[in-house]
């Protein structure tokens, strides 16, 4: 593939917020029910719009994680412009060693799609670690619906996407420590990729110009949305709560 894009551009081009992103985040609060007030963990907060929404809309204070510096210098200007920097802060860190001290959030939230290259246990269980007691975590996972070949597999790693079944996701939330787990999809209409080829040729153009051009129009990008058309391929929501004291 050309010059590989950020997950966040690409999610961007991806996921508009309006039509797709925003949907996503007001089911996640539903199935939180967070409370104003509340330390939200936000790992893989790319560049900042869920995390500020969050801040906004539930009275928050939520602490963005991700690794690529560029999206949090985007985040935390973002947050200057909104007025929001009291209440969200963005810090670049790897996902599986994150700089908080252990039961100090009340709510954890994980876009695994941010997270390329990360080992998705590893992730969890720094997340169960930095949570309290009993807190909810909600973790957003690509998941294999049905059987995909090695093909389309390696197409999707080369764009950083590395699904697992909903059953190998769940497995490594149990280990993690979380408990009391349900699953459901994050669009209840399958969309959690926007359709239609105008509108993401245009955010391709408008991120990257020729290069998020290429990318929308790329082999791998058309094989991650026939998957996800073809509902082979989903974004799963997997809800918890961390369990009692884990040893520490």
């Amino acid at each position: 593939m050309p010059r590989r894009l950020s997950p966040t551009t690409l999610l961007a081009i991806l996921q508009p917020w309006a039509e797709v992103n925003e949907p996503i985040n007001r089911r996640l609060g539903q199935l939180i029910g967070v409370e104003s007030g509340q330390e939200v963990l936000w790992v893989g907060s790319g560049s900042g719009a869920a995390a500020l929404w969050w801040a906004k809309r539930f009275q928050t204070h939520v602490a963005g994680i991700d690794p690529d510096p560029r999206a949090i210098e985007t985040a935390e200007r973002t947050a200057r412009a909104a007025g929001l920097s009291g209440s969200v802060t963005f810090q670049r860190a790897n996902a599986e060693d994150l700089p908080h001290e252990r039961q100090v959030f009340d709510v954890a939230i994980v876009q695994m799609l941010q997270l390329p290259g990360t080992d998705g246990g590893k992730v969890l269980r720094e997340v169960a670690r930095v949570t309290r007691p009993m807190s909810p975590v909600v973790v957003l996972v690509p998941s294999w619906l049905s059987a995909a070949d090695d093909e389309a597999a390696a197409a999707l790693r080369t764009l950083g996407i590395a699904p697992r079944l909903l059953v190998e996701w769940k497995s490594a939330c149990r280990e993690a420590g979380l408990v009391e787990l349900a699953v459901e999809n994050a669009s209840r209409d399958g969309g959690w990729i926007a359709a239609g080829w105008v509108g993401l040729l245009l955010r391709g153009w408008r991120a990257a110009r020729w290069a998020g051009l290429r990318t929308v129009l790329s082999r791998e990008v058309r094989t991650l949305r026939s998957l996800a058309l073809a509902r082979t391929l989903g974004l799963s929501i997997i809800k918890g709560h961390r369990w009692q004291d884990q040893g520490a």
